[in-house]
């Protein structure tokens, strides 16, 4: 097929070069006969706003992990928003690894981007951000950008629950939010109706500044003391010295992988061990909280 193609056109110049001394009849010399010239090549560069039926995965590879889905059925998996790697990050052999400062800076980029598209920080719904990259070989071709994925998950696990696109859906009441909680015998919190009985309910999100997850009691005092002052905003109680004697507090862990890629941001609960609120106690005030 090669040998055809060359021979053709080497048929077709010492066609065009004949007719500079005159060209047969119904022949104009043109060489490109009136068509229109090839389009410039195009990299692949992945959509905002697309849902997907794959799991999510660090490189996406064109064809393996790019299977763009209907939103109007259940998808784990949603683009909220496309980057682009500029500088230092743009000027590498290979895309940025995992758990580098050119990949945080990415994730930070995604946290706001998917704020904006969910209507609230992801992390108030039940919802899991990542970050996917070009393959090496689309890297070395020019591919410089960078994909931000929510996945919905349900007690650790990755699973389609919303049927439709996600996005603003945090903007406003919706199975996807976190609520009000119940706390297990296994020391979990599993999420019920703010009208059926519960000890907690999620309340915010705090970010710390910390190059390193907390790993001593006194970090973790300090990530429960400013979770403490987000129920005390939430509820509508005094920041002051009876506030601990108001309120207990339970986080959401970050995991150490989850805090190399950019993940800052932990989820803060109001947890009243001996209680059985039956609803939610946002904006309540002090007579919700007493000082006990």
């Amino acid at each position: 097929m090669k040998t055809r193609g060359v021979v053709a056109v080497v048929g077709v110049l010492g066609f065009g070069l004949a007719g500079c001394a005159g060209a047969p009849d119904g022949v104009d010399g043109d060489l490109v006969g009136g068509w229109a010239p090839m389009p410039e090549p195009e990299l692949m560069v992945p959509e905002a706003g697309v849902c997907h039926s794959g799991d999510y995965r660090e490189t996406v590879t064109l064809g393996f992990y790019y299977n763009p889905t209907d939103c109007t059925v259940p998808a784990a998996l949603e683009t909220v928003h496309v980057g682009r790697f500029e500088g230092e990050a743009a000027d590498r052999d290979t895309p940025p690894n995992p758990g580098t400062g050119h990949w945080r800076a990415a994730y930070r980029e995604c946290d706001e981007a998917a704020e904006d598209y969910l209507g609230a920080n992801f992390r108030h719904g039940f919802l899991w951000l990542g970050v996917g990259v070009p393959t090496n070989p689309a890297w070395r071709a020019g591919s410089r950008w960078f994909r931000c994925d929510v996945e919905e998950y349900n007690d650790d696990d990755r699973v389609a629950v919303l049927a439709g696109s996600r996005r603003g859906a945090l903007a406003g009441p919706s199975e996807l939010a976190r609520g009000c909680f119940t706390y297990t015998p296994d020391e979990w919190l599993e999420p019920v109706e703010c009208g059926e009985p519960h000890q907690a309910e999620f309340v915010g999100v705090w970010y710390s500044e910390e190059s390193r997850p907390p790993r001593n009691d006194a970090r973790w005092a300090s990530v429960h003391r400013a979770c403490r002052e987000l129920i005390a905003e939430y509820v509508g109680v005094p920041v002051d010295g009876d506030l601990p004697f108001r309120t207990g507090t339970f986080v959401d862990p970050i995991l150490d992988e989850e805090w190399d890629n950019g993940d800052r941001g932990f989820r803060c609960y109001l947890w009243l061990e001996d209680a059985e609120l039956t609803e939610s106690l946002k904006g309540a005030g002090p007579d919700a909280l007493p000082v006990g």
